[in-house]
């Protein structure tokens, strides 16, 4: 059984791996591109939900009376900004990965765990019961010591 395992490893040795053609390269590479996401979106986001909130805290309520509606002009007391405030926070985990005992650049050797979160903040208007909601990814990589003795 030993020396069977021996000769496997001799053949096994003398194997060598094929280079990948150009053409794959250029399929693989073809395919693999929209998976990639610019980091920009996630800073995007925030941006984009800030300016939501300043077109609602800056839209106009009055109506234009049109043909077919009577012209009523009706007026209505409004304070000039509308309040929200945060009425909920949500931090949900939808990936975790124990990356087990690795060795950092100083030498120190830690277990290691990424989680990935997605936290969700949302804000309501008391007077008009309007609401808002953002939703940000976030990665956390926790690092404890380890200490073999």
């Amino acid at each position: 059984m030993d020396e069977e395992l021996q000769q496997l490893e001799a053949e096994l040795k003398q194997l060598c791996p094929r280079t990948v053609s150009p053409d794959l390269r250029q399929r693989l590479a073809r395919e693999l591109e929209p998976l990639v996401r610019p980091r920009w979106v996630w800073t995007a986001l925030p941006i984009a939900a800030a300016l939501a909130l300043l077109l609602t805290l800056n839209r106009s309520d009055h109506e234009v009376p049109t043909a077919a509606a009577p012209a009523v002009v009706q007026t209505t007391t409004r304070p000039t900004a509308e309040v929200y405030r945060p009425v909920s926070v949500e931090n949900v985990l939808y990936a975790s990965e124990d990356e087990g005992i690795v060795t950092l650049e100083n030498g120190a050797r830690v277990h290691r765990v990424r989680e990935a979160y997605v936290d969700t903040v949302t804000w309501r208007n008391p007077q008009t019961n309007a609401s808002l909601r953002w939703s940000v990814p976030r990665e956390e990589v926790r690092v404890v010591p380890v200490y073999f003795q």
